[in-house]
């Protein structure tokens, strides 16, 4: 007896004009609750990376009808608006798709731009000089140095370990830094390596914080254009171990924290230490 597949009786073009229906609706969805523009190649990334929210032909069709049909246009900055006409129609359709499908695309959108903001804003990498190597994380907003650390070590293996954990989260390791400099507690627990090497490079790395926990320390407060910038290096018999710069705007504040730095015995190890929680 032959098997009935109701599916075959379903029109597949019936079925494509629902999903690109409800691809319009996702898309005008998201342009008007998200607020920062977006270019049409950001919209489709957003939407459509790994098949996210939208699969890719379903979007790129839906995308092309909203421009023919002027539920959409582009502004001179070549970012995707949504027209009056595409609003008043997503507005009315809006019912066919569930809330959590349209949050999943705002969550994608934020995620997106926070992800570029990241990028944008931090700078991790890996410097030679005298025969020695660090890792060095920088942090920026707007052009303006926020945090730049570098931790020195003889072995490039050990110092490139260094830079893969202050990549793993730049901005979360910014803000690890002023937890400690501020005395708040962290949340986060530690790296756990896994494979044989891992662990012998996290060994290395805390037997190196350890050996040098008694470091000079030596601080200094410059004055900026706009703000004040804080460094501090930690040395052993001449050699550089480690070098924290951050910016303040206040010159109050950039005293306070030189005095925290210049007090702080084991900052060295510290450092370190949030290196190894430093993770997403």
């Amino acid at each position: 007896m032959e098997i009935i597949h109701p599916e075959r009786f379903v029109s597949q073009s019936v079925m494509t004009e629902f999903d690109v229906t409800r691809a319009k609706i996702i898309i005008g969805d998201l342009l008007a609750r998200f607020e920062t523009p977006c270019t049409a190649a950001e919209l489709r990334e957003i939407l459509t990376v790994n098949e996210t929210v939208i699969a890719y032909f379903t979007y790129v069709e839906a995308y092309e009808q909203m421009l023919a049909n002027s539920m959409i246009e582009l502004d001179q900055s070549t970012c995707v608006k949504l027209t009056e006409t595409g609003r008043q129609l997503v507005g009315e359709l809006s019912k066919l798709v569930p809330q959590s499908f349209r949050d999943k695309a705002l969550d994608s959108a934020q995620s997106y731009f926070y992800e570029k903001k990241t990028q944008r804003d931090t700078k991790v990498s890996l410097i030679e000089q005298g025969g020695s190597f660090a890792a060095q994380c920088e942090c920026f907003d707007d052009r303006v140095l926020l945090m730049r650390i570098a931790v020195w070590n003889k072995d490039r293996e050990i110092a490139d370990l260094i830079r893969s954990l202050m990549n793993a989260d730049p901005v979360g390791l910014y803000c690890g830094m002023f937890d400690h400099i501020l005395g708040v507690k962290s949340e986060k627990t530690e790296t756990v390596p896994e494979s044989p090497l891992e662990k012998a490079l996290i060994k290395a790395v805390k037997d190196f914080a350890v050996q040098h926990g008694s470091c000079e320390r030596r601080c200094e407060v410059k004055a900026l254009d706009k703000g004040f910038e804080v460094g501090c290096s930690c040395t052993d018999e001449q050699l550089l171990l480690m070098q924290l710069d951050v910016f303040v705007p206040d010159e109050q504040q950039a005293g306070f924290i030189s005095r925290i730095l210049e007090q702080d015995e084991s900052l060295l190890e510290s450092t370190v230490q949030c290196l190894l929680s430093n993770h997403e």
